[in-house]
């Protein structure tokens, strides 16, 4: 993704308007009051021919005769004069544009534009808005307010809706741009925009469509590492995209698949119009919560009970107090205290003071993560005296929220609570959802820090193995693997599968019968149908060998009366002993059209087609994201004590899927993989059936075809350095925070000039997670790990955006230099940049900081002076693009 020139978008200094009009009612009249109206703060000129002034303003002929060139054009030229507009845009030096008009073929359009050098946001574009400027860019009169939170819109209707309906509450932006149609300047390169933007604390997002998931979901980490950003999509997608072949019948509604992938993004999911902007406003609040035990205090029992109705039907439950906790505030808020959570104030002569008691003792038990204040209006009690008594608590990394009932008697407090920063809300209601918010917020970014490699840790899979073994049934023609291959692929991912054995006779049959023993579960599947799975599959408790003859006998004969050409071949499989402690579960990987593979958990066996519940997840997986995904309320049900039995253990079952998602990560070809049941104990996960779905994949790049780039595990590095050290090099991740903390921190005050060119003493928070919270499609950076496990020193690049070079800076622990630790990432950082066909690398060096002139020249670079500071040197290395190189080395 390229932002090159999109900063003349968000921020331009001058604006021409290409189809400005006179004409009553007309969106160039309509496009031009605005702008007037707005106050746009930079130079606005207006071009058409038909006018020499419009609204006041001088209108021009053409853009040739501009006296000045305009950093952004807005056009509403008719559809057939779009191609000679964006020429004389191009001939202008104009590198932006946004087109208003309507264009039935807009990939064309921006492949025209890119041949002139020219970015497009449209067509069908609805505008921009930027408060901050003055710049209302849309046909929208609304009187918009300057503020922090930012939209994106791929609906003119709904950007329409949302600036009316934040007039009338006051709601402030700092940008609201609508993507038109989503081809040149992409939804993703606006995120990356607003990501850098000053004015921005919170983001919006509203979809109708996706293009691009890997890019979209790249965009939106990106974001969410900084700032946080709540999308809306407009409907479930009611196109539902399923496998056919799938043994359950299962249809896979890509909504699901759509929330699981927003929340591995970092991004909060929000379903109604009234909640959009609570939900923004209050993670733009920056108030933010570690868990979901809510404490509630109130001076009325009916809404804290309104309140915890609420948060049980979230899921949440409103934790009790421990009896020292209960006894605690029993001494200190006397005996009419309810006693329990909700607290429920019942001495309303003492509210001002028992409000600040409760909240305090409430926030330091460390038993809650947010306590909500509700007052009822009351006439023996000031609102505002107990709302300021309330505003004298000292700061708290517990969240408090606040619900002043009311209208009329409540709003001076309410404005003391705004005017404090401290969040408040209208009703009980209102307030649970906002905490519902912080805690999601929570959890996706939870989710955002997960950066599993694609292969577990000590994985016993044999992928080459597997990947010749499918590449042979590829190349053989085949779509649904049969029976033995496909036991033989889960076995190469070291997933247990029951012993089975082919028949092609009934005579066959019964000597495999008796060789494997009784009972058994019998196949029979039909060749010569083709891109059938199984055909029938029969579970059969069968004790002789007259039982196995007669059930065989009957399964052919109905076949054939169906089919009568078709021939018959078996697979018997060896049953299980009858375990005492055991579940039925039905697990797939699955291929959504927009997100690639998909992994699917639910209740299997004779259950399957009652429970339709299924929980999703992306590939890769870590425990984390398994913890996650077995936590679904139903299937927790069912693998805890059901009918009298014992709870199942999870080792076996999670261990099932972290090799279900290395099959997914590292087999692309793999279109779908069904097993069900797979039968879990406390020790043990066994395929009784499964089946397998193959195609050739669209392109040979490596997890290409995975949504979430996994952690790449492909460029970890031993190496062995001077003096007999060896150290591991490897990609950074966010858990690396406080080792580089501590790095920086230990480094000389020299070295830290030298890294940052002005004195730093330590990195901040942001900082810190900047550097270690990466997108690897987007920028890289090594850390060199020495042998008791602490970082020795760090190299990284960013893109730049036209994304062709690529800037480098380098850190390296005073007492480990000299010894090539710094060589050895440089290196590293060179091949990466190379294998991500970058033109060239380069950064800015002090001409006093000779150790890195040394290291510049050692490896190929190039020194120039920098005319902007003479105390500067930038070096400069040209690279080949090459392909990656992959080792094996795995973490």
């Amino acid at each position: 993704m390229s932002i090159l020139h999109l900063d003349k978008l968000l921020n331009p200094t001058s604006v021409v308007v290409v189809g400005a009009s006179a004409r009553e009612s007309s969106p160039g009249l309509a496009l031009v009051s605005n702008l007037l109206d707005g106050g746009y703060q930079g130079e606005l000129q207006l071009v058409n021919p038909r006018y020499k002034t419009v609204l006041g303003q001088s209108c021009y002929k053409s853009l040739a005769a501009l006296p000045s060139v305009p950093e952004l054009a807005l056009i509403l030229t008719p559809t057939r004069l779009l191609r000679k507009t964006l020429v004389q845009c191009a001939r202008k030096g104009i590198k932006v544009a946004i087109v208003m008009s309507g264009m039935p073929d807009a990939k064309a359009l921006h492949r025209y534009a890119r041949r002139l050098g020219l970015r497009l946001l449209g067509p069908y574009c609805a505008g921009l808005i930027r408060p901050h400027l003055g710049l209302n860019a849309t046909y929208s009169a609304n009187r918009i307010d300057a503020g922090s939170l930012a939209i994106i819109t791929q609906s003119a209707s709904f950007g329409a809706a949302l600036v009316d309906w934040a007039e009338a509450t006051s709601v402030g932006f700092s940008a609201l741009l609508s993507t038109g149609a989503d081809t040149d300047i992409r939804l993703a390169d606006l995120l990356d925009l607003l990501a850098e933007d000053r004015h921005t604390k919170a983001i919006i997002v509203f979809l109708n469509r996706v293009h691009g998931s890997r890019a979209l979901l790249s965009a939106l980490s990106a974001t969410a590492r900084i700032k946080p950003v709540v999308l809306m999509k407009s409907t479930q997608d009611g196109a539902r995209y399923c496998d056919a072949l799938t043994h359950t019948g299962q249809v896979y509604s890509s909504d699901r698949v759509f929330q699981a992938a927003l929340a591995r993004a970092g991004v909060v999911r929000i379903r109604t119009f009234s909640n959009l902007f609570a939900a923004a406003k209050i993670l733009a609040s920056e108030l933010r919560t570690q868990g979901k035990r809510l404490a509630i205090v109130s001076n009325g029992a009916a809404p804290a009970m309104l309140a915890c109705e609420r948060i049980e039907s979230k899921g949440f439950k409103s934790p009790l107090l421990c009896s020292a906790l209960g006894a605690q505030l029993k001494k200190q808020l006397g005996k009419d205290f309810s006693g329990n959570n909700p607290i429920v104030l019942r001495d309303l002569s003492q509210l001002e003071a028992h409000y600040p008691i409760a909240i305090t003792t409430l926030r330091d038990s460390g038993a809650f993560d947010a306590v909500l204040a509700i007052y009822v209006p009351d006439s023996r009690n000031d609102p505002t005296d107990i709302a300021r008594a309330v505003l004298s608590l000292p700061d708290s990394s517990i969240p408090l929220l606040t619900c002043w009932m009311g209208e009329a008697s409540v709003g001076e407090s309410r404005q003391a609570f705004a005017d404090a920063g401290v969040a408040s809300f209208r009703t009980p209601e209102a307030a649970t959802e906002s905490f519902d918010f912080l805690h999601r917020y929570f959890v996706s970014q939870q989710q955002l820090l997960q950066l599993p490699n694609p292969a577990s840790r000590h994985t016993r899979a044999d992928v080459s193995s597997a990947r010749e073994l499918v590449w042979q049934e590829l190349a053989n023609g085949t779509r649904v693997m049969g029976p033995q291959k496909t036991r033989r692929i889960l076995s190469l991912f070291d997933i247990d599968v029951l012993p089975a054995a082919r028949a092609e006779s009934l005579e066959q049959a019964l000597v495999v019968a008796q060789r494997i023993g009784f009972p058994v579960v019998m196949k029979l599947v039909s060749p010569n149908i083709a891109y059938k799975a199984t055909v029938v599959r029969t579970q059969l408790n069968i004790d002789n060998q007259q039982q196995l003859h007669d059930a065989w006998s009957k399964i052919k004969q109905r076949l054939s009366e169906r089919r009568p050409d078709a021939e018959f071949r078996g697979v018997l499989i060896e049953k299980m002993h009858r375990w005492e402690n055991a579940r039925s579960l039905a697990v797939s990987i699955s291929r959504d059209a927009g997100f690639g593979p998909v992994l699917t958990v639910g209740i299997g066996g004779d259950l399957t087609a009652l429970v339709q519940m299924r929980s999703v997840q992306l590939p890769p997986l870590n425990n984390f994201l398994i913890d996650d995904l077995l936590s679904n309320s139903e299937l927790a049900v069912y693998m805890g004590e059901f009918r009298h039995c014992p709870a199942v253990g999870t080792a076996a079952i999670s261990h099932a899927l972290r090799q279900l998602s290395e099959l997914a990560c590292e087999l692309p070809e793999v279109f779908s993989l069904d097993i069900n049941p797979l039968v879990v104990s406390d020790t043990q996960a066994i395929a009784l059936d499964a089946q397998v779905v193959i195609e050739k994949p669209s392109t040979q790049q490596r997890y290409s075809h995975l949504a979430i780039h996994p952690y790449p595990w492909q460029w970890v590095r031993q190496v062995s350095l001077k003096q007999n050290h060896k150290i591991k090099l490897r990609p950074i991740r966010p858990e690396d925070g406080e080792s580089i903390r501590m790095l920086i921190r230990e480094m000389s005050p020299e070295s830290r000039f030298f890294r940052f060119m002005h004195a730093i003493n330590e990195l901040s928070p942001k900082m810190l997670a900047q550097f270690t919270k990466l997108d690897y499609d987007r920028q890289m950076a090594f850390v060199a790990v020495a042998e008791d496990g602490s970082i020795i020193g760090v190299s990284r690049y960013t893109i730049d955006n036209n994304q062709q070079h690529g800037e480098f800076a380098i850190s390296v622990g005073d007492q480990w230099q000299g010894i090539g630790v710094a060589s050895a990432l440089m290196r590293l950082l060179i091949e990466h940049a190379e294998s991500r066909e970058l033109v060239s690398l380069h950064g800015d060096v002090l001409r006093t900081n000779t150790a890195m002139h040394r290291l510049m020249k050692s490896q190929g670079f190039n020194g120039s002076l920098n005319k902007d500071d003479p105390e500067v040197l930038i070096y400069r290395l040209k690279l080949p693009a090459t392909e990656p190189g992959l080792q094996n080395t795995k973490e």
